[in-house]
């Protein structure tokens, strides 16, 4: 069976990539989309329990095994290189790459977050950009919704549209309280200057907390883009 799939990006590290990730692969699961998670790379998690996978799994309704979703974490809050070298290991880049593949006969939608901003390493010799242009899914681009997410979103959507990426949506998390007027002037500013884009993403916004996002996405269109396999 091949898979549609979603990669989830950010803007910068904790911007709520696995909190939006779980509240897509929610929705999906709802509408009775059989929907992998998959975090190739995760780092800084004590337990398994806390881990970005785990969550990612129990979102999924626990599709697969933990070891799929999340085949290689180290313990150190680092970038994935570093932290894997803090314990004498190195990330494989042929595990990030094959573990997605295996993905193909066990989902309809693999939903991919990665690690860190679009040119974060996840390995020596590889970046998330490098790990969307060979899944090439659509992206959701994630960022926190406060002064300077304007700068980061445009900056991030020009490096990604220079590499031949496509960005569908932008998800602004607003996980700041009591910023209403400035983070209702951020999306402003961004709708203003994405129209320069004959094609811009849909802004999408999810306040702290909240289980839906604050417009309706209909995330099974994913499921007509880039098949794997």
């Amino acid at each position: 069976m091949n898979s549609a799939g979603l990669t989830i990006l950010g803007t910068d590290t904790e911007v709520g990539k696995t909190y939006v990730a779980c509240r897509i692969i929610e929705s999906l699961v709802r509408q009775g989309v059989a929907v992998g998670a998959y975090k190739p790379v995760a780092t800084g998690a004590p337990t398994v329990e806390q881990s970005d996978g785990f969550l990612l799994w129990k979102a999924s309704g626990q599709r697969g095994t933990l070891e799929q979703v999340n085949p290689q974490r180290f313990l150190a809050p680092l970038a994935p290189p570093l932290s894997a070298e803090k314990e004498g290991k190195q990330v494989s880049e042929q595990l990030i790459l094959e573990g997605a593949w295996n993905w193909s006969h066990h989902c309809e939608l693999l939903v991919l977050e990665g690690a860190g901003g679009l040119m974060s390493p996840i390995s020596w010799g590889m970046t998330n950009a490098d790990l969307a242009l060979e899944m090439m899914f659509p992206i959701a681009l994630v960022s926190e919704n406060r002064l300077g997410v304007v700068n980061q979103v445009l900056t991030t959507l020009t490096a990604a549209r220079s590499i031949g990426l496509k960005v569908c949506w932008v998800i602004l998390n607003d996980l700041s309280v009591g910023d209403g007027d400035l983070q209702n002037t951020n999306e402003r500013l961004l709708r203003h200057f994405m129209q320069r884009d004959p094609n811009p993403p849909q802004i999408v916004r999810i306040a702290r907390g909240a289980l839906e996002f604050s417009s309706h996405v209909d995330w099974q269109t994913c499921l007509s883009s880039t098949m794997l396999g």
